[in-house]
Parts: C-alpha cells; structure tokens; sequence
C-alpha cells in the first residue's frame, strides 16, 4: 500500500500478474489501539503494540492477566472471538488448568458481499514455511447446485495442504455464507487433518457446506463436480 498525495494505491497480485487498485481512502474496521498510559507505572511490560503476555495470557506481574486488543502479542488478531478464547485460557489458568493460546487456526471473516473467509496459512506463506511440499486446490460456487439455487454463485474455496500427506495448512472461502463454512475448516486444522479426512466425511447434499469436500477432492485429484 502506498500514498501519493491525496491518492492510496494498493497493490496486489491477481493470476499471477501485479494490479494496482486507487483510492482516497483505506478502512481498518477491526482492533483498536491499545491506551497503555500508567500501565508502566504500574510495572507492567509493553511493546509497540501493548502489553507483553505469555500464551497463558500472563503479565510480567504475578496475578496479572491481560487479554483482548491491549496485548502486544504480534500472532493475535484484533477480534471479539480471539479475545474471548483469551478470557478463557486466563480463566483456566487462574483455577490452574493448563490452558495455553494457540493462534495457528484462528479464523478471520469479512463481512462484504459475498462474505471473505480464512483460517491458516495462505499459499506464498505456505511455500515459504513448506517448500516444495506445498499444493492448492480450488472448488468454485458455480458447481454448486445450492449456491446456484441461492442466486449466489460467485465465490470459492480454496484449499492449501503441505507434505505427502496432504495436510490442511490454509482455507480461503470467498462466497455466501463464508463466515458459516469456516468453522469446519478451523476444526480441520485444530485436528491436524487432511485432505483424505475431510473426502471421508459425508457432507449433506445440497449444501454450501459440501463445497469443502469437493475443494478437497479437487486436492488428491479426484474432482467430481468440477472440471479437472
């Protein structure tokens, strides 16, 4: 992103070619910046972003416990379902449980029309954490005879597995109802499963829903309801 007078210029790579989209403004509608005067006074360590935590949500101060926009901590978004598993790993930790935050599913929505979705990595992260082990998959809405009868056929879901495996490392949804169909990807990498996994599982039919199993058969290269 980049601004040049009155003008914001975002860049992005679109089929593997670099497009460059202007405008007067850019919209950050989630998160807010943390207010950390006094905290230092009180004796509690900061960063850039907040206030240091550890993944049990504990402060440098015994006793102390920090969650939701205010932490400093650079892995976690600035989301209400984010800072509320932070509440309850801080509760748990409390009454000595040994809870810990993981931030490697956490999803992320837009809520635009059609409805954004993610979980995981995406592909250039991927490749750059994988290598060569990295491969992506996409089912599109148009194969689906329940988006098609919705009137809402724009859209995919895109499927990133790593290893011989074929490991879920990354979904991105992008289509009616993305916020909704997340989940199961989410539980899917919480799971450490793989394309094999998700084809196993019926899914109902018709259903937006079975659109993550047909990204995934695209996957291990046995598309059935969409072109190979």
């Amino acid at each position: 992103m980049k601004r040049t007078g009155p003008i914001v210029a975002v860049s992005a790579e679109i089929d593997g070619k670099l497009e460059s989209f202007e405008g007067e403004h850019v919209l950050l509608g989630a998160g807010r910046v943390a207010n950390l005067s006094g905290v230092e006074q009180a004796g509690l360590t900061t960063n850039r972003l907040g206030i240091t935590v550890d993944d049990r949500m504990r402060t440098n101060i015994q006793d102390v416990w920090a969650i939701g926009d205010c932490i400093g901590d650079p892995r976690a978004p600035k989301l209400a379902h984010v800072a509320s598993t932070q509440g309850e790993v801080a509760v748990d930790t409390i009454l000595g449980e040994q809870a810990v935050m993981n931030y490697d599913a956490t999803p992320n929505v837009v809520y635009t029309h059609p409805e954004i979705a993610q979980v995981g990595l995406t592909e250039a992260q991927a490749k750059e954490k994988y290598g060569a082990d990295v491969k992506a998959a996409r089912y599109s809405f148009r194969s689906s005879g329940r988006a098609l009868a919705l009137g809402e056929a724009d859209g995919l879901t895109k499927i990133i597995t790593a290893g011989k495996d074929q490991r879920i490392v990354g979904v991105h949804i992008v289509g009616p109802q993305a916020s909704e169909l997340i989940a199961e990807a989410t539980l899917a990498m919480r799971l450490e499963a793989t394309v094999e996994d998700v084809i196993a599982t019926i899914h109902a039919h018709p259903t937006l829903a079975e659109t993550f199993r047909e990204a995934a058969l695209s996957a291990a290269g046995r598309p059935i309801h969409s072109p190979r």
